[in-house]
Formats: C-alpha cells, sequence, structure tokens
C-alpha cells in the first residue's frame, strides 16, 4: 500500500467522521427533510471523497516521477476509497449507537414522504411495510454494515476511476 493511499484515506475518512458527527444532531431535529439531510450526506461525502484525486497524484509526483499509468492510478484511488469508506461505516457504527434514536428519525422521515407522495392507499401500506422491514433488518450490525458501506463506496470507486483516468500520463492510451 502505497504511502500517498494510507494518507489520503486516512484524512479522508476522518473529514467524513467529523462531518456526520457534527452534521447527526442536525437530523435529530424534528422539521428536518429526508431530502435535506440525504442531500447534506452525499455532498459530504464527495468533498471528503475529491482527496482520492490527490492521492493519486501525490503518488504519481513522489513515488513514480510523474508516470503513471490507469491501473496504478485506479489501485491507489480506491484503496484510498476503501479506507475512507471503512472509516465512514465504523463511525456511523458508533455514532448511530451513541444516538440510537437518528435510526428511528431517519425512518420517521421516510415514512413522512412516503405520506407526502401521490400513491393509493394500497401503494402506501405496502411502501411502509418496505420501510418497516428495513429498519427491523438494519438492527442488524451485518446488514447495517453492508447497507452503510453501499452508500459510500460505489460513489469512491467511481471517483478513483475518473482520477486514475485524468491523472494517467499520456502515453497510457
Amino acid at each position: 500500500m502505497s504511502k500517498a493511499a494510507l494518507k489520503y484515506g486516512l484524512i479522508s475518512g476522518a473529514m467524513l467522521a467529523v462531518l456526520m458527527a457534527a452534521s447527526t444532531p442536525f437530523t435529530l431535529q424534528e422539521g428536518t427533510s429526508l431530502g435535506v439531510s440525504e442531500t447534506l450526506g452525499y455532498i459530504s461525502m464527495f468533498l471528503s471523497l475529491v482527496l482520492i484525486f490527490f492521492g493519486i497524484r501525490e503518488h504519481k509526483i513522489k513515488a513514480l516521477d510523474g508516470e503513471i499509468d490507469f491501473k496504478e492510478g485506479l489501485q491507489v484511488g480506491a484503496t484510498i476509497a476503501v479506507i475512507s469508506s471503512l472509516i465512514y461505516v465504523v463511525s456511523w457504527m458508533i455514532i448511530s449507537g451513541i444516538y440510537p434514536e437518528v435510526n428511528e428519525r431517519i425512518a420517521d422521515m421516510y415514512r413522512l414522504d412516503i405520506e407526502k407522495e401521490a400513491l393509493s392507499e394500497l401503494e402506501k401500506q405496502e411502501a411502509l411495510a418496505d420501510v418497516d422491514k428495513m429498519f427491523e433488518n438494519y438492527k442488524n450490525p451485518f446488514f447495517k454494515f453492508g447497507i452503510t458501506l453501499l452508500e459510500i463506496l460505489p460513489l469512491g470507486l467511481i471517483i478513483a476511476l475518473a482520477s486514475a483516468f485524468i491523472l494517467r500520463s499520456k502515453g497510457d492510451d
């Protein structure tokens, strides 16, 4: 593992953990909508994961004398994404353990959004039952870990792909 991957993975993960901890009380407030909460969450993820680009760039400059092929750039970027994502998941497990009411608050936001949708009564009941089942499954820490990882890792891998493509040496086509 490159020093740049470890460094930027840890910094990105720490940024995510701090932003998540800072935004959790906001999520717990009455009147906070699911859309606003999710938007803030994904903006935080994107801003933290932009460090993937800088990690690949640093590895290219410091370890490879300014030359990097797509494959190595992708490896460094994916490593940063995995480290950052794992820190994100562990942070969420800790934060949602400290604030167990956050899970129910999020479920309530989903329920409220379903109630506002133009659905038949049967469709609403089915959608609400799906939310209840999802949050019942969410009590299982392995399920919660996997679902939380799926929130961030795909975004990190997409950023790693784009960054590796942008930063690859021009002779690497």
